[in-house]
Parts: C-alpha cells; sequence; structure tokens
C-alpha cells in the first residue's frame, strides 16, 4: 500500500473522509498531506464514527467519542487504529510516529530519522532546563527511547518501538536489577490515603514501601543500581559510536501487554549514523538496508545482565555489613503528579 496514492485506499476510508472533508480529493497533494499528519480531533473522531458505521458497529458516534477519550477495548482500538493508518501515514509503509510534536511541527519537517531525534533530544533538555535550572545538557548522543510508531507491514498495522542500543540495552539492565534487588529484598509497595486525590487536574501516586523493617537498606541500594544503570547508557552509547556499526537490530513478537491479534516489532539503532540513513517515506526499507544479525546485539545483552546481577549482589553485601535497622535515615518525601491518561494506564489501562 502506497499513502501517497489516496485512491489505493479501502472505500471505506474514502468515503468516511468525504463525508467529513468532501472536499479532500480536490486539494493539492501537499495540501492534502499536511491535513493528513496533522488530523483534527474533531474530524478524526467523525472519521471514526463513520467508518466504525461502515463496518456495521451499533453505536457509531457514542463509540466514536469513548475512542477519542481513551476508553475503548483494545482489540476494537486495534481494528480503528488499522482503519485509520493508510490516512494518519507517510510513504511506503504508511509510517506514523506516535509521538507529540511541537505545535508548529509535523513529521514531514523532518527528512530523516536523525533530525526529528535531534530535535526531540533539544526540546526535552530544555524541558530539563525549565524545571531544574541547575540542568546540565547532555550532549546529543542518540535518544530514541521506547518511540512509539506505526505502520502497515504486509497488509496489517505494526506497531514499532523504536530504540537507541545503549538505552535499550539500559532498559534491559534495570529491569534485571529491580528483579534481583526484589529478590535479595522482598518489598511491595502501598498506598497512603493520599493516592490517588486530584490536584490542579493531575493525579497524586503516593505510596509507602514495604520491606520488613529494611525499607532503608532497599532505598540505598535502589539508589546504587539507578546510578550505576544512569551511568551505563552513556558508557554503551559512547561503545556504540565507537564500533560505528551504522546498522540496525529487529525483534519481533508481541509485548507483554498486547492482545493476540496485535503485530509489534521492535528496531535498534546502533548509533546516531545509523539514524541518518532512515528517510520516514521509506522507512522499513531503509532499516532493512543495514540489519545486523541479532547475536551482535545479544552478546552485549548478556555481557551486561552478568555484569549488573554482579553489581547488585555486591553492593547489597558491601550495604549488609553495615546496615542497623535502629537508624532511619531523614528523607524528603516526593510528590508524584501524574496525568489522568497516565494514571489510567499506570492502573491497568491501555494506551494504544
Amino acid at each position: 500500500m502506497n499513502s501517497f496514492d489516496p485512491l489505493a485506499w479501502s472505500p471505506e476510508l474514502r468515503r468516511a473522509l468525504i463525508s467529513v472533508r468532501p472536499e479532500f480529493f480536490g486539494l493539492p497533494a501537499d495540501q492534502q498531506m499536511r491535513y493528513r499528519v496533522k488530523l483534527p480531533r474533531q474530524d478524526r473522531q467523525a472519521i471514526v464514527a463513520a467508518l466504525l458505521a461502515a463496518y456495521g458497529h451499533p453505536q457509531p458516534s457514542e463509540v466514536a467519542d469513548q475512542e477519542s477519550n481513551g476508553h475503548i477495548e483494545v482489540p476494537l482500538q486495534n481494528r480503528i487504529n488499522e482503519w485509520l493508518q493508510p490516512l494518519v501515514g507517510i510513504g511506503e509503509d504508511t509510517f506514523s510516529l506516535n509521538e507529540s510534536f511541537r505545535p508548529e511541527q509535523t513529521i514531514l519537517d523532518f527528512p530523516t530519522l536523525l533530525s526529528y531525534d535531534e530535535d526531540d533530544h533539544e526540546f526535552q533538555e530544555q524541558a530539563r532546563k525549565e524545571v531544574d535550572p541547575t540542568h546540565l545538557q547532555r550532549p546529543y548522543a542518540g535518544s530514541l527511547n521506547a518511540t512509539w510508531a506505526r505502520c502497515i507491514m504486509g497488509e496489517r498495522l505494526c506497531y514499532l518501538t523504536l530504540y537507541m542500543a545503549g538505552l535499550h540495552i539500559a532498559h534491559g539492565i534495570e529491569k534485571l536489577a529491580n528483579k534481583e534487588v526484589a529478590r535479595l529484598i522482598p518489598h511491595r509497595y502501598v498506598p497512603r490515603t493520599e493516592n490517588g486525590r486530584t490536584d490542579g487536574g493531575f493525579i497524586e501516586w503516593n505510596h509507602r514501601v514495604e520491606a520488613g523493617g529494611q525499607e532503608s537498606l532497599l532505598e540505598d541500594l535502589q539508589r546504587k543500581v539507578w546510578t550505576y544503570t544512569h551511568e551505563r547508557v552513556h558508557e554503551l552509547q559512547a561503545e556504540f559510536n565507537v564500533l560505528s556499526q551504522s546498522g540496525t537490530f529487529f525483534e519481533a513478537g508481541p509485548a507483554p501487554e498486547a492482545s493476540e491479534d496485535e503485530r509489534h516489532l521492535r528496531i535498534v539503532f546502533s548509533d546516531p549514523r545509523a539514524l541518518a540513513r532512515v528517510r520516514f517515506t521509506t522507512f522499513l526499507s531503509d532499516c532493512r538496508a543495514m540489519e545486523r544479525p541479532a547475536e551482535e546485539l545479544n552478546l552485549i545483552e548478556s555481557r551486561e545482565a552478568a555484569r549488573v546481577i554482579q553489581f547488585v549482589n555486591d553492593r547489597y553485601q558491601e550495604l549488609l555489613s553495615t546496615f542497623d535497622p535502629k537508624v532511619v535515615p531523614m528523607r524528603r518525601r516526593t510528590r508524584v503528579l501524574i496525568h489522568p491518561g497516565a494514571w489510567d494506564a499506570l492502573n491497568g489501562g491501555e494506551d494504544r
């Protein structure tokens, strides 16, 4: 399917679009594309309602309103996403980034994945500086970190997760480290009475940890693990940049929380040079052209897994040798306020 040719779309999608924007097919190609990649929320909801009606779903307007507000079952959400992807995606894979852009930007403003990632890195660093004036801006070394995207692959919708190799491995060893910490110091988080209260449109996440009297030991070990994994990110990025592989690694398979009908593909990029070779209009073919054996990445993942397990156990033994359960350090409690949508996802909801 080629998203550059709207006449190749399904009849249901063409009719739904005409019912909302009858002038669409008379617009110049560049105006059509600008409309598609920045589809107005109200138009999107109306198109979804028309598609639901075309496919025989009862109460299409009500269901479209629910979908627009994120209150819909995952299997139907997946179908809607697949129906819409030819409209909102670009290029030979009908590719789209499922990420936020600055108000004045769209995916069309970035010729390559590198240009997008550099811009996003700058935006994130500026945001951190606004929150914390003492923040020292990190030099760009590749920032893709579980970046969500979608495309049509084999005439089916496929959810993509994009990573830089260093960040992907660091994410994996952090999960391993947390699991090992939980084995060494069993613990659980218990909601406080303030948990779930609203404040200025946000919801407060407020829990305390129970670790059988080893709460301070647990906190010290978690802090050391966080410092280790944070430092390893930069060291791994430097390692991949020195290797200069300029390649991609593919990992197919469902995400742990995925429904049975979903298709998922993780794409890991070795270094920023690889990002420079990927255009959004030819996304998958550009990625496949520099695919490297998965074993190369697996070897580094195994090495890092062994190192982090050893690190956690070594630090645990060191802390245990000086641990005094009678000493409870004073720490400032941090308030965590979460957007309602993120709160729903944290508590078992789905966000596609």
